[in-house]
């Protein structure tokens, strides 16, 4: 019993993690929340002068006070207008709906013991927690958006190529490691190591020894998703990513599968 117990704690502890980064991006999200909407009162804040016939010329910099204005104006009339469920109402059930994905994640794991995130050797793979982030980001926007605004007018074609960067990238590190032996024959020494690992030193590493690629493919997940989170809570929409920074993606996704094919085809 006690052993059982003790279990369950270390499985907690190594959880714990995670659980912190995701109670980290909630309070940054309710923290943007309130800076926000004190901007958005000052801003509704009465002073304005009323146009005149004398005022009816106004300088460029004038027109561009009174567009943005107008665009604020706009703004605020959408937050007021409600699809199914408030704002904070939309917040709410788009959490609940990632803690139940969470929850699965944790809880459904193979006979051996390999969670969602593992492969075979027991290595954590960056690229399958790639996955999972967008996957969770996309989930919680569109489940926010539609309860709140109803459905995005447009789903941007960056997220489509994003994702399917990310299959793809899935897929080819599955496959180099089924051809070079590495998902049937893991070397005894490199186990060791693995299981002395975390998480996260274990999701950085390749062999047990750290990758700087795949370093550099987390990396710029977790700036671009941030970036994302970001967009949605300030223009109340889905980011269409800039090209440039899904190329940067791309690359970085290419130099992660050089490096892992590189590292698979030394022998076991």
């Amino acid at each position: 019993m006690k052993a059982t117990t003790r279990a369950g704690w270390n499985v907690f502890w190594r959880k714990l993690p995670a659980i912190g980064l995701v109670l980290a991006i909630g309070c940054l999200w309710l923290g943007f929340g309130g800076v926000d909407y004190v901007a958005a009162q000052n801003a509704a804040a009465p002073g304005g002068t009323p146009a005149t016939a004398d005022t009816a010329q106004t300088q460029p910099s004038q027109v561009s006070t009174t567009a943005a204005a107008a665009a604020a104006a706009t703004a605020r009339s959408k937050e007021t207008t409600i699809y199914l469920v408030g704002r904070w109402g939309s917040f709410g059930i788009a959490i609940g709906f990632l803690v139940v994905v969470l929850i699965l994640t944790v809880m459904v794991k193979s006979k051996d013991g390999i969670n969602f995130f593992q492969s075979p050797d027991g290595a954590v793979s960056v690229s399958k927690v790639q996955v999972w982030m967008w996957t969770m980001t996309i989930i919680f926007s569109y489940v926010y958006l539609f309860l709140w605004q109803g459905p995005p007018d447009t789903f941007p074609d960056s997220l489509w190529e994003l994702m399917g960067i990310s299959a793809l990238s899935t897929g080819t590190a599955k496959y180099i490691s089924v051809v070079t032996g590495k998902a049937q024959q893991p070397a005894p020494v490199v186990q060791e190591k693995i299981a002395k690992q975390n998480w996260l030193v274990s999701m950085l590493s390749d062999d047990g020894q750290p990758s700087m690629m795949r370093l550099q493919m987390f990396g710029w997940t977790l700036v671009t998703v941030f970036l994302f989170l970001m967009y949605l809570h300030k223009n109340r929409g889905l980011w269409n990513v800039p090209q440039a920074l899904v190329i940067l993606m791309g690359i970085s996704h290419a130099g992660y599968l050089a490096d892992k094919g590189a590292a698979a085809s030394k022998p076991n």
